[in-house]
């Protein structure tokens, strides 16, 4: 019973979370491993039969928690809408190593972003792409990332005056 909270809690936390795909494949693997615990018992103790197998409360737990994960895993989508779109930005800083008008991506190496992102050099797609016009390799820009599925989105991007 504790199993199946902690599964349905991780299934939650898969319905709020940035980032979500981490939640989803955890509680997707704590699923798998508490039926296959439940069937291993039932297998070991020789009522895995289709004949005399019974379905206990175990599974029925089971069955109701699996249910419950993925209404809270797929609800968002239900409702029409996407996973961690809840229109926050986080702003970073950072420097411009290539810009792609074509693909409507720039790639930035950039410093924390808030607490949500670490440090580091990554490809990221921009809602428009009038936001990369005037921009450079080289650039020092200041950026605003939305979450967009599962990933960011530059929603805003600035040149930074250089002093």
């Amino acid at each position: 019973m504790a199993a199946g909270s902690g599964i349905a809690a991780l299934g939650g936390l898969a319905s709020l979370a940035i980032y979500r795909p981490y939640f989803i494949g955890l509680a997707g693997l704590a699923l798998v491993y508490a039926f296959l615990t439940a069937f291993w018992e039932k297998y070991q103790a020789g009522s895995l039969h289709p004949r005399n197998y019974a379905f206990g409360k175990e599974e029925a737990v089971l069955a109701a928690t699996t249910l419950l994960v993925f209404l809270l895993v797929f609800l968002p989508y239900l409702r029409g809408m996407n996973p961690g779109d809840g229109g926050r930005t986080y702003e970073g800083r950072g420097s411009i190593i290539q810009v792609d008008q074509e693909e409507k991506k720039v790639t930035l190496r950039h410093e924390d972003v808030e607490g949500v992102i670490p440090a580091m050099t990554m490809d990221y797609e921009v809602h428009s792409p009038e936001l990369l016009h005037g921009l450079k390799a080289g650039d020092e820009v200041r950026f605003h990332l939305s979450p967009a599925g599962f990933e960011f989105v530059v929603v805003e991007i600035h040149k930074e005056k250089k002093p």
